[in-house]
C-alpha cells in the first residue's frame, strides 16, 4: 500500500512540473509586455478633463447685461474665451456655460432665443454661433455705422499715445473690415497720428503694424520730454492748470478787495455822526423849486400840481416833508439833520390819571387812546411830546 502510494504521488508530481514548464513561459512573456506597454482601459477616461458648471464659476467669468455698446460686447468676448482656456471647457459646453453669466437684458434675449428655437437647439449652439447672434442682437447695424465714422475720425491727442492704440485696437476687431488687409491698418494708424510723429513714422517704412506702434510711442515720449506734447499728469500740464487756477484767484482777490473797500468806505459813511445845533421851525418854510436847466425833461403820465411843482396824480396829496416843510419827500427820506425841538416850547399837557379808567395821555378823554385823539396833530412837534 505504502509502495503503490508513493508510485501515485510521484505521477502526480511529474504531470504538475510539466504543466508549470509549458504555462510559466507564456505568463512570463505576458508579464514582460505589460510591463513595457501598459494597459488601462480606463486610461481614457482618467486623462480627459472635466470642466463642471461649478470649477467654471470658478474662474470667475466676466458678466454681460447687454446694456454697455459694442465696446462692452467685445470685451465679454475676450474676457470670456480667457476663461475658456483657464478653466479647461470643452467645445461642446462653452455656450451653455457664456449664456450663464448673461444678467438683466442680455438675459431676457436669451430667454426669448430659447422660446423662439427652442431648447434642445439652443443648447447645441456653439461659441462661435452664439457670438454671431450676439453680435445681430447686440451690435446691430447703426451702431457699426457709429463705429466706423468713430474709426474715420480717430486722431491721438497730444501725448496721449496709449489711449489712442487701446481705442484702435477695440475699433480694429469691431471693424475688421477697415484694417484689412495689413497694409491698409498700418496706413489707417499712422494717419491718425500727430503730423510731428507721422513723417518719422512714415519714414521708416514699418512692416508690421506693431513696428509702427512701438515707434510712435517713443517718438511720443521724446515729444513729451521736450515739452512739446502734453499728457494727462505730466508736469507741464500741471503747471498749466496750476496757472490757470491761479489767474482766477488773483482776479477774484482783486474783486474781493475792491468790493471790501468799498464796504468799508460805506460802513464809513454810516459812522459819520454830526451834531448840529436846534434851528427855528421858522426858517424852513415851503419852497417850490422850479426845475434846473440841466435836468431832464419829465415824461411821465402825471401833471405837473401847482402847488409844490412835482408831478403826481392829481386825487393823490402833496408829498411834504415834516422836517424841513420841503415839497417832494417824507420826513423818513429827509436829508437834512432832524430838528432838535426845545422841550420848553413844547406844550405840555397832564393827562387826568383816575384810578381803573383808562384815558387819552394827549387830553385825558376816556372815549380815545393818544394815538386816536384829534388834538394830537395840532401840537407843534407832537413826537416830542412829554407824557407825564
Amino acid at each position: 500500500m505504502a509502495r503503490r502510494e508513493r508510485a501515485v504521488e510521484h505521477r502526480i508530481a511529474s504531470i504538475i512540473a510539466r504543466q508549470m514548464g509549458t504555462i510559466l513561459p507564456n505568463m512570463v512573456a505576458q508579464l514582460q509586455q505589460l510591463n513595457i506597454n501598459p494597459v488601462n482601459p480606463n486610461l481614457e477616461q482618467v486623462n480627459q478633463p472635466k470642466c463642471s458648471f461649478k470649477h467654471f464659476n470658478s474662474c470667475n467669468p466676466p458678466k454681460y447685461n447687454g446694456s454697455d455698446g459694442a465696446t462692452g460686447l467685445l470685451q465679454w468676448f475676450e474676457g470670456m474665451e480667457s476663461t475658456f482656456l483657464n478653466s479647461d471647457c470643452p467645445a461642446k459646453l462653452k455656450a451653455r456655460y457664456a449664456t450663464g453669466s448673461l444678467q438683466k437684458r442680455a438675459l431676457t434675449w436669451w430667454n426669448n432665443e430659447k422660446r423662439t428655437i427652442g431648447e434642445n437647439t439652443a443648447d447645441e449652439l456653439t461659441w462661435d454661433q452664439l457670438k454671431e447672434r450676439m453680435t445681430l442682437e447686440f451690435c446691430p447695424r447703426n451702431e457699426v455705422k457709429k463705429l466706423e465714422f468713430e474709426f474715420w475720425d480717430l486722431k491721438q491727442d497730444s501725448g496721449e499715445n496709449l489711449a489712442y492704440n487701446n481705442r484702435f485696437h477695440e475699433l480694429s476687431l469691431l471693424c475688421p473690415h477697415m484694417v484689412t488687409p495689413l497694409q491698409r491698418g498700418i496706413e489707417k494708424y499712422i494717419g491718425g497720428l500727430l503730423m510731428v510723429i507721422q513723417d518719422s513714422v512714415l519714414s521708416s517704412n514699418p512692416k508690421t503694424l506693431a513696428d509702427a506702434i512701438r515707434l510712435a510711442a517713443t517718438l511720443t515720449d521724446n515729444h513729451v520730454k521736450d515739452g512739446t506734447l502734453t499728457r494727462k499728469g505730466s508736469k507741464k500740464e500741471k503747471d498749466q492748470s496750476k496757472g490757470s487756477k491761479e489767474a482766477p484767484k488773483e482776479e477774484t482777490k482783486a474783486g474781493s478787495s475792491s468790493s471790501s473797500k468799498k464796504n468799508r468806505k460805506r460802513k464809513a459813511g454810516h459812522m459819520n455822526f454830526v451834531v448840529t445845533h436846534a434851528t427855528p421851525l421858522q426858517q424852513f418854510g415851503p419852497v417850490n423849486t422850479n426845475a434846473q436847466a440841466n435836468k431832464k425833461a419829465y415824461t411821465g403820465p402825471f401833471p405837473m400840481c401847482a402847488n409844490c411843482s412835482f408831478h403826481h396824480p392829481a386825487t393823490n396829496p402833496c408829498r411834504l416833508c415834516t422836517n424841513c416843510n420841503r415839497y417832494g419827500r417824507f420826513a423818513i427820506n429827509c436829508r437834512v439833520p432832524k430838528v432838535q425841538v426845545n422841550p420848553t416850547n413844547v406844550q405840555v399837557i397832564t393827562a387826568p390819571r383816575q384810578n381803573g379808567v383808562r384815558a387819552c395821555y394827549t387830553c385825558g378823554d376816556p372815549n380815545h387812546m393818544a394815538n386816536t385823539c384829534p388834538r394830537r396833530a395840532n401840537i407843534v412837534g407832537f413826537d416830542e411830546t412829554v407824557r407825564i
